[in-house]
């Protein structure tokens, strides 16, 4: 309780700080055949004058290391990039964007080689009841909403002059301090509040080189554009590395159980495999309705 109540302390003293980090526990159950599948995923909600995004820390380490990587082996003058993504570099590899002060509501979201910037279109219509408890050191109210095929509810403080929450749930008058879904297979609450100082994010010049696992500028589409390529990918889920393997000077070389391939046949299958397997063991997605 005591170091809950300096984070509050903290939180004081936000007024001119360039950025807040809500950080939350998420914890989600990705198959719904298994009872024992529940993972948990520390995420970052972070506030800012004109909006917030939300992430995975591990998903950001990962990534970061990643690029990092890849800046040093251009500025190098390698002829052939190496990538290397750590396999424990997060579940969780959305990410959420919300505009103040229309919320508008945006997902980033990868897809084989592809990203994507998706508007979107619902957002949850909350029934605010009076009934009320404390979470932590937080006075909150509870309120109930149905969104993209599940039933919420929400615990909200007043308390926190901040009307958002984590994922794509905001528009109650207050944080959300602890969200769960009625099956108990998604529930995010909240774990400590933040200043940051924002520190622009680098891009990599990629120099005209396409390179497979890393992080792209994602291309704007409207949620049903975004269905109808969710669709083809789980169809074909690696039609985008088809196409770059397909080219005469394209090489792509991956590790599995300590054995590299490279073979471009061989590639596509491990890929297929690997893709087709995280599909099956990832049934129970935080969107039933896409």
């Amino acid at each position: 309780m005591r170091k809950f109540a300096l984070l509050l302390v903290f939180f004081g003293l936000m007024v001119s700080a360039q950025k807040t980090r809500v950080i939350y526990e998420y914890r989600f159950r990705p198959d719904s055949t298994k009872a024992d599948s529940l993972k948990t995923e520390w995420m970052y909600l972070d506030i800012g004058k004109n909006g917030s995004k939300y992430y995975s820390k591990s998903s950001f380490e990962s990534d970061s290391v990643v690029a990092a990587s890849i800046r040093k082996q251009m500025l190098l003058g390698s002829k052939s990039i190496s990538v290397q993504r750590n396999s424990q570099g997060g579940e969780v590899t959305d990410e959420v964007e919300k505009t103040y002060p229309d919320y508008r509501i945006y997902l980033i979201s990868t897809l084989g080689n592809d990203s994507y910037k998706v508007l979107e279109d619902r957002k949850p219509l909350w029934k605010i009841s009076a009934e009320k408890k404390k979470i932590s050191d937080f006075e909150v109210q509870k309120a109930t909403a149905e969104f993209a095929g599940r039933k919420w509810t929400a615990w909200f403080t007043t308390e926190v002059p901040i009307q958002d929450g984590p994922y794509k749930f905001s528009g109650l008058p207050g944080l959300i301090v602890q969200i769960s879904d009625e099956t108990g297979s998604h529930k995010m609450e909240l774990k400590g509040i933040k200043k940051m100082t924002e520190i622009p994010a680098e891009e990599i010049e990629m120099k005209g080189k396409e390179i497979p696992f890393t992080k792209k500028k994602p291309l704007d589409v409207t949620r049903k554009q975004y269905v109808k390529q969710l669709q083809q990918y789980e169809n074909d889920p690696v039609q985008g590395m088809r196409a770059i393997l397909s080219r005469p000077d394209s090489k792509v070389k991956i590790n599995i159980n300590g054995k590299e391939i490279s073979d471009p046949k061989e590639v596509l299958r491990a890929m297929e495999e690997n893709a087709r397997e995280e599909m099956r063991q990832n049934n129970n997605k935080i969107e039933l309705v896409p």
